[in-house]
């Protein structure tokens, strides 16, 4: 009944900073006051049937010892039973009317709650439809690593009439790097929770090492994939912790390396506890860009050979961009499959083939060059990123005092 009221409440307390930012605070009591006075009658007349309810059952309770006491009293009076058994008597006969009138006093909070207690045992009782636990499922004692998505179309569940993919195939061999680019909306992120099998496409297959993913057991296929998101997710604990909680039976020295390998040993040591320092709720001690080299540590850590990278480089901070970028770099350098989401240019010199989305389909394909030379979408995705490096070259006449080519221009890119 207060749901409304109490998600006014929320929104303001999570968004304080918007809220001050903007002097909104006296918006927010007037949409406070609103949503209590919609329920304020409904609530007064519901707490004085509860209140009515209890008061009576509670009349009901103490009416009836009393009813009991004196009847025991005239028995005893009148001879018609000893004392000891009249107390017996009269003991076990108040615990039981306790017994039955007491839930007429717990009957209103029983109504009340009883939706809330539906929807918890609709959650507790729902059947996944991905079972994490099959035990009849494939897991191959190796993976090479190559993925592929075959005439996958795919909606959110939340948003069956949205079509993100359609009828999308893309082919990634094992040890090959992948970039995707493309609009927001376009479908990139859909791509990583197909193949991490948070979802499983509408139609067409996702495919590792040439069977479908569903073939295989979900937990032993996670433990092969390694997942850097675009928001690193930070655990309320130590450095420490957050960088084993890929591997727990890791040793010290390997937690060091994987951190040296991520540009995170620095600044760890330079931490009053070291690599013991508590980083506060989801993080909130560290800089984006400590978040994000501690979450690469991580990924580093477990040695997956499939890494999966959601733009881990678009919200770091610019002087945190470059350590962030040299570890990243080292990541994808390696021979793992990797598939990459990313729109700066940086992120582009090391991957071997670059696929651009636009509407959940491909628009362009090839590597940066070519795609440079086409001057097509990838281009304008591309532009702000490119910086100095990106220049028009001339061929033909120049203009001599506009200084423009009239007849063609071409786009090159200088590394």
């Amino acid at each position: 009944m207060h749901r409304k009221a109490s998600l006014v409440l929320e929104d303001a307390v999570r968004n304080i900073y918007t809220v001050v930012a903007f002097c909104a605070g006296n918006k927010v009591m007037e949409l406070y006051q609103l949503q209590l006075n919609k329920i304020f009658k409904q609530s007064f007349l519901h707490g004085v049937a509860i209140g009515f309810a209890f008061g009576f059952s509670q009349f009901l309770l103490f009416a009836c010892n009393a009813l009991l006491l004196w009847y025991t009293a005239m028995c005893v009076n009148k001879g018609y039973v000893g004392t000891p058994t009249a107390l017996k008597e009269y003991m076990v006969f108040s615990f039981a009317t306790f017994a039955l009138v007491e839930p007429f006093g717990l009957a209103p909070y029983i109504l009340k709650r009883r939706k809330s207690l539906i929807s918890v045992f609709e959650i507790i009782d729902r059947v996944p439809k991905i079972d994490p636990d099959d035990n009849k499922a494939m897991k191959p004692p190796n993976v090479y690593g190559s993925i592929e998505l075959k005439n996958v179309d795919f909606c959110y569940p939340s948003r069956p009439e949205v079509l993100v993919l359609s009828n999308f195939s893309l082919k990634v061999n094992g040890g090959q790097t992948i970039a995707v680019v493309g609009v927001s909306g376009s479908g990139k992120s859909t791509i990583i929770s197909l193949i991490e099998r948070f979802y499983d496409p509408v139609s067409g297959q996702v495919l590792l090492d040439g069977r479908d993913l569903k073939q295989y057991n979900l937990r032993w296929l996670r433990s092969h994939l390694g997942l850097v998101q675009q928001e690193p997710i930070i655990f309320s604990t130590t450095i420490r912790e957050n960088i084993i909680y890929a591997r727990h039976n890791a040793s010290e020295a390997e937690i060091k390396e994987a951190a040296r390998i991520a540009n995170a040993h620095h600044f760890i040591s330079s931490l009053p506890h070291g690599y013991d320092t508590h980083v506060g709720m989801r993080g909130v001690d560290l800089t984006p860009g400590q978040k994000q080299r501690i979450a690469i540590a991580r990924v580093i850590l477990k040695n997956a050979p499939i890494l999966l990278l959601d733009e881990a480089s678009s919200s770091i901070e610019s002087e945190s961009s470059r350590v962030v970028q040299e570890a990243l770099d080292t990541l994808v350098m390696g021979n793992k499959t990797t598939i990459l989401i990313a729109h700066r240019a940086a992120m582009m010199r090391h991957v071997d083939n670059i696929v651009v989305l636009n509407g959940g389909r491909i628009v362009e394909e090839g590597t940066h060059d070519s795609l440079v030379a086409k001057n097509g979408l990838y281009v304008r995705l591309m532009q702000p990123h490119f910086g100095g490096g990106l220049h028009v070259a001339i061929t033909g006449v120049w203009d001599q005092h506009s200084g423009i080519d009239r007849h063609r221009k071409r786009v090159l890119w200088q590394g």
